[in-house]
């Protein structure tokens, strides 16, 4: 038996008395009944949305489905607090958030596209909307209802009210790449602005403009977003401003493709002291590895220091190397004795020969053929990694033959190499290429497609397009989603849902496609299934705000604005039960022993429930009792 389905029925067909749930009481098992008894489970609104799906539960799932998401985007009102309780799903449910909005996306894309007059109206009227999202959209898109509104041409939105800046940037982050840049040169800076450090998919050369023509203090917000993406990122490092370059660097989101860029241009722009104290002290590996690129002696030995063996901090070891060396940082670690085969060494050479080849190489270009061979002579190296080394130290010409080796031994096509191995590293790929030739990848993609996993990596690098594939679920569940759309995720997993014993990959929700109350009742089969994604989206937005309040249908005046109203599935239900069932009491039992084996839609599950009542005919204790 669905609880949840079971209990949204219930709280529909119940009459106020509770006569419905008084028949039923004795034949309905304890889980049912606790559940019906919680009294805050309609008191307040849940910030996760919980369901069984399985025949027999007893824990209910933290996952929110994308049916979920698409019912509240379709029925729920007032406009603008529906976008704030979908912005607040978001992060924690990308999947769902991803699925569930794709029909209004669409519906964006259509009815507003880049008609900057259509903006307009909807950033004029978004606050106080009463309706739906889609009906908002959809008055946009014939135009505003002021005379004359369709020859008005519109030269620049105005900025946006700070009451409903996030939600106007949601709707706008709905839009693909292609439309937005045709709209951006309507938009108003801040907007622009807002877009940016959201991670919406701007083009290089508006990105280029953006961060040229804005002043520092707004260009160390752009610097430390959460959500933007690597294209900003490097667009703030070409700006060549250290400060910058320190805010960037030191953001934990920031990819570390961006953090070897701007190590590779410490010799023109010199490293902020926060980003010299944070690598020679943090023992992450992404703050640290990036600094093989800075050919500073300091900066190298701290990426390469071995983190095992020792209790000491990162800081204080690198503060004996200083002071003593090799010999003074042996003493903070108790290595394992040597062997014939094995030299335990404080420094631990990096995963690929290339990143190693590429620290001495730039560590020799900027300091010279001794600190180059102090480095070698300090890293446990195999014997021909020695001998390698050696003739290059002993050759006039030692230095060129290195740099051409690591052009060699790296680029584009290296990077594919390591992307279409099975189990690539999430730092050392985009280390070892920091700067990709999309072209090359491009075609890689279309002689033998990239797996998720390593497009997952490749998003992390500026400049990487968007992955085209087909409709559906690949790779294990893995679903591309566009990274465009709050929140800026590049690849989110698709739930598997425990269903008859097994768990199945989430289906998506009516592949992007709106998810009317029709749809819903009229269509979905099983009703339980229908009834379980009302009674997740009850929960999840908590009692009709409209009962409190006095209000009623969709945009009477007394219908407060923070509260989230579900006008279209809550009316559509009733509208279906007083049709197929009327006032009897008899008709409402018998749809709810009739709901957890039922196979058709709710609205057939209502219909025969109302023909059997009307002929008495006797039916089971509802399964389960």
């Amino acid at each position: 038996m669905d609880v949840t389905a079971y209990v949204a029925l219930l709280d529909n067909l119940d009459s106020p008395d509770g006569a419905v749930f008084a028949r039923l009481e004795a034949e309905l098992p304890d889980h049912v009944r606790r559940e019906r008894a919680l009294p805050a489970r309609l008191e307040r609104a849940r910030a996760v949305v919980y369901h069984f799906a399985g025949d027999e539960p007893t824990i209910r799932t933290w996952r929110l489905t994308g049916a979920t998401v698409a019912a509240l985007v379709e029925g729920s009102a007032p406009a603008a607090p529906t976008l704030r309780l979908l912005r607040s799903l978001a992060p924690k449910h990308g999947w769902a958030y991803l699925d569930g909005v794709r029909g209004l996306s669409a519906l964006v894309e259509r009815c507003l596209g880049a008609d900057p007059a259509a903006w307009a109206y909807v950033q004029k009227r978004l606050a106080a909307y009463p309706g739906t999202l889609p009906g908002l959209v959809e008055s946009a898109s014939w135009g505003a209802d002021e005379p004359g509104a369709a020859q008005r041409p519109v030269v620049r939105l105005p900025a946006t009210p700070r009451a409903v800046t996030a939600e106007f940037r949601q709707l706008l982050l709905m839009l693909s790449a292609d439309t937005l840049a045709a709209l951006v040169p309507h938009l108003h800076r801040s907007t622009v602005f807002d877009l940016a450090r959201f991670g919406a998919p701007l083009s290089p050369a508006t990105l280029a403009w953006l961060v040229a023509t804005e002043t520092p203090k707004r260009r160390t917000v752009l610097a430390k977003a959460r959500w933007s993406r690597p294209g900003l990122a490097a667009a703030l490092v070409d700006l060549g401003d250290t400060e910058v370059n320190a805010a960037l660097y030191l953001n934990a989101h920031t990819s570390v493709a961006v953090r070897a860029r701007i190590m590779a241009a410490a010799a023109e722009v010199p490293l902020h002291p926060s980003v010299v104290a944070r690598v020679c002290g943090s023992p992450e590996r992404g703050m640290r590895l990036p600094a093989l690129w800075s050919g500073d002696p300091l900066l190298v030995r701290a990426a390469l220091l071995r983190n095992t063996h020792t209790t000491s901090s990162v800081q204080a070891r690198m503060r004996a190397w200083q002071q003593g060396g090799v010999e003074a940082l042996t003493q903070h670690y108790a290595l394992p004795e040597p062997t014939e085969d094995h030299r335990p060494s404080v420094f631990k050479p990096p995963r690929y020969r290339s990143l190693l080849l590429t620290a001495v190489a730039r560590l020799w270009a900027r300091h010279g053929r001794d600190e180059a061979r102090r480095l070698v002579d300090e890293l446990p190296l195999w014997p021909g990694n020695a001998r390698y080394f050696a003739d290059l130290f002993a050759a006039d010409d030692g230095l060129t033959r290195l740099t051409a080796d690591v052009a060699a031994r790296t680029g584009t096509k290296a990077l594919v190499k390591r992307l279409r191995r099975s189990s690539s590293a999430r730092l050392w790929p985009l280390l070892e290429t920091p700067y990709a030739d999309w072209a090359v990848i491009g075609r890689a993609e279309r002689a033998r497609p990239l797996s998720s996993a390593a497009w997952t990596l490749l998003s992390g690098m500026p400049g990487c397009p968007r992955r085209e594939v087909s409709e559906g679920l690949h790779d294990n569940g893995a679903a591309q989603v566009d990274a465009g759309r709050w929140p800026a995720t590049r690849e989110v997993a698709a739930p598997r849902e425990w269903v008859a014993g097994s768990y199945l990959v989430a289906e998506p929700a009516r592949r992007g496609e709106p998810l009317p109350a029709e749809h819903l009742f009229e269509a979905m089969t099983p009703a339980s299934r229908a009834l379980n994604t009302f009674g997740c989206l009850t929960e999840l937005i908590g009692p009709p705000a409209h009962r409190a309040s006095g209000a009623g249908d969709e945009g009477e005046p007394g219908v407060p604005a923070p509260g989230v109203l579900m006008l279209r599935y809550r009316a559509h239900l009733q509208s279906l039960v007083e049709r197929n069932l009327g006032a009897s009491t008899d008709a409402r039992v018998v749809a709810m022993r009739l709901l957890p084996d039922f196979p058709g839609t709710t609205e057939e599950l209502l219909a025969t429930a109302g023909t059997i009542a009307r002929t008495d005919v006797e039916l089971p204790a509802a399964a389960g009792a």
